[in-house]
């Protein structure tokens, strides 16, 4: 059956078994009917001049309109039937289009929102385009007063967020970033950690013990960034499932999340320039996650509907377009008409 939000349902997800469709929608079957009465009207209409007139004069003009009609009717009917099954059962090479290519449209379609609606800077702009910070700040505020963002809720979605690994990419910028820092500020944490260093050791042997330490840090750091099972990644994913049980419980680091979070929420209504801090690090966030997550949407999709049933996802995807493409029957059978009458026309003049 479809899913309640109309959207496609996986076909063979409910206990192995194909879920086959149910009958076309009464509108579908209205198109359906339509359709086909307009091209039988037009061959019943072809058949009674031929029989009843001698086809000159406005017989001629008619008897061309109804044979360019069922011409028209016809290749419309085959080519819209072409799309979900063999018309009449005979196996015409490109016909059943749909069950035959699903495979390749789910990885088309994929490839389609990977690159349209996923693209980093796109996603990037429209998320700067909205003020986020400041929207975030009167949403936290406003909430917080009525008790909505509570310290349970927040600890129940980093939980989720944990256990989802959701937060991994978000570590990955940290890393990222982190080592970042190390390089562009290189001189100046050499300058500090010599300065802090006893007078008696020489400057040389400071300059190298920094090295050492500012190379071993780095090297931390890339292997964080190489290995998803590193232990101090373990250990950030310990402490934040940790951190979120703490606050489930309801406890006073709970209440003094809460009134943080209001707080937050007024100085990102009132302050500009934490609204431009936090408006920059979410409009990078944003461009990160979008393309960690390009080349996995794509692959969702694709691998979703490689597991539907090919025959049923053609019934179903026919049943939401279906009626939109009878009219294309209707429309072709009408022009087929118009088509016939203006060329007929034509040959009398000439």
């Amino acid at each position: 059956m479809d899913a309640p939000n109309g959207r496609l349902s996986d076909p063979a997800s409910h206990r192995g078994t194909k879920r086959r469709a149910t009958g076309d929608s009464p509108s579908l079957r209205r198109a359906k009917r339509r359709a086909t009465g307009l091209l039988l009207a037009a061959a019943a209409l072809f058949v009674v001049i031929r029989l009843l007139t001698d086809g000159n004069g406005w017989a001629g003009y008619v008897e061309a309109a109804a044979e360019a009609a069922m011409i028209g009717g016809l290749a419309d009917w085959f080519a819209v039937t072409a799309l979900f099954k063999h018309p009449l059962g005979i196996p015409i090479p490109h016909t059943a289009i749909i069950p035959r290519r699903k495979d390749a449209i789910g990885a088309s379609l994929g490839e389609f929102v990977q690159d349209n609606f996923f693209d980093p800077d796109d996603l990037a702009r429209w998320v700067a385009d909205r003020a986020p910070a400041e929207a975030l700040g009167r949403w936290l505020a406003a909430e917080g007063d009525t008790g909505l963002v509570s310290a349970p809720a927040v600890g129940r979605l980093l939980e989720s967020l944990v256990d989802g690994g959701h937060h991994r990419s978000m570590v990955d910028a940290a890393v990222e970033r982190a080592d970042r820092f190390l390089v562009d500020n290189h001189d100046v944490l050499r300058d500090r950690i010599v300065e802090e260093a006893p007078i008696y050791t020489p400057k040389v042997l400071d300059h190298h013990i920094f090295n050492r330490l500012h190379r071993g840090v780095r090297g931390v750091l890339a292997d964080m960034a190489d290995d998803p099972e590193h232990e101090l990644r373990l250990r950030i994913d310990a402490g934040l499932r940790s951190y979120s049980q703490r606050l489930q419980a309801n406890s006073a680091l709970g209440t003094r999340v809460e009134a943080a979070l209001v707080r937050v929420g007024q100085s990102l209504q009132s302050e500009s320039t934490l609204q431009n801090r936090v408006d920059r690090w979410l409009v990078s966030a944003m461009s990160l996650l979008a393309r960690h997550a390009q080349a996995e949407v794509a692959n969702v999709i694709g691998t979703t509907v490689a597991r539907w049933d090919a025959d049923d996802t053609s019934t179903r995807i026919e049943r939401r377009v279906g009626r939109d493409l009878q009219f294309i029957r209707i429309n072709g059978t009408l022009i087929g008409a118009l088509a016939g009458l203006t060329i007929h026309g034509i040959k009398q003049v000439l």
